[in-house]
């Protein structure tokens, strides 16, 4: 048979810590982030920004499609739909025979030029989509659509 034992003071103090630590817990979880998910869509504007993808062929450039949303690789978070996609030959500097430099058309290959429309947050340090992935101007990001995985840099972005 087991003794009864009478509640000490370190009985109080560890229930005390544990009710303490679950209101915390209620307290982050269920106050702090609804705030913070609020107060994010009220800050959150749309914006338009131009992105290139170099040296590619035509079947990326087949890929990509106005309406498709863009997602970044790293995080999986939407950046963008896109608005526009427009494409050219992808040309060189080379130097001929004589030494002079000359442009010339590198065969199958493309450069692409991507209009994205986005929501993003304006922060002290920039712009960020979602309030978490940074897009700054001549940046290059790991991205992804329904059907092409491209790198993209982004170019300009419209306010």
């Amino acid at each position: 048979m087991m003794a009864k034992r009478r509640p000490n003071v370190m009985d109080f103090i560890i229930i005390a810590a544990v009710v303490l630590l679950a209101a915390l817990a209620v307290y982050k979880f269920g106050v702090v982030n609804k705030q913070e998910a609020t107060s994010l869509a009220e800050e959150q504007k749309q914006i338009t920004y131009t992105a290139f993808i170099d040296e590619v062929r035509m079947a990326t450039v087949n890929a990509l499609h106005e309406g498709d949303q863009i997602f970044d690789e790293k995080t999986g978070i939407c950046i963008g739909t896109i608005t526009g996609v427009s494409y050219e030959p992808r040309v060189k500097n080379v130097l001929d025979n004589n030494g002079n430099m000359i442009t010339v058309e590198v065969p199958d290959y493309y450069g692409i030029t991507l209009t994205i429309e986005g929501g993003v947050v304006e922060k002290e340090d920039g712009y960020f989509v979602d309030g978490i992935v940074e897009l700054k101007a001549n940046s290059e990001m790991d991205v992804y659509t329904k059907y092409a995985e491209p790198v993209i840099k982004v170019t300009q972005i419209d306010i």
